[in-house]
């Protein structure tokens, strides 16, 4: 399930939860395509509600991450599990997206 919240007129929040998986993909990326024309100039992915991101999901997220530089848009993700936190940090993805707690 997703939910989408505008924080302002410049922000906009995308609200994943459960498990990110292969089979939520088709809906996980109209969902980012949904946000990202939008109009909105900070996108932030919270993951609060997650609890797992398949390789599939990152893949989805990171090719989103270069849609939205070519686009002026900025990509953040938000409020991760421990858990969560640790594997972004662990591949990387704090190098190429800001992680907000």
């Amino acid at each position: 399930m997703f939910r989408i919240r505008e924080i302002s007129v410049e922000e906009v929040e995308l609200l994943p939860e459960g498990s990110l998986t292969r089979e939520d993909m088709t809906e996980f990326q109209a969902w980012l395509e949904r946000t990202l024309h939008g109009g909105h100039r900070i996108i932030a992915l919270n993951f609060q509600g997650v609890s797992t991101v398949s390789s599939s999901a990152i893949g989805k997220i990171l090719h989103f991450k270069r849609q939205c530089d070519e686009m002026g848009r900025r990509l953040v993700i938000r409020k991760c599990n421990p858990a969560m936190l640790q594997l972004l940090k662990m591949i990387r993805f704090d190098a190429m997206i800001q992680i907000e707690q």
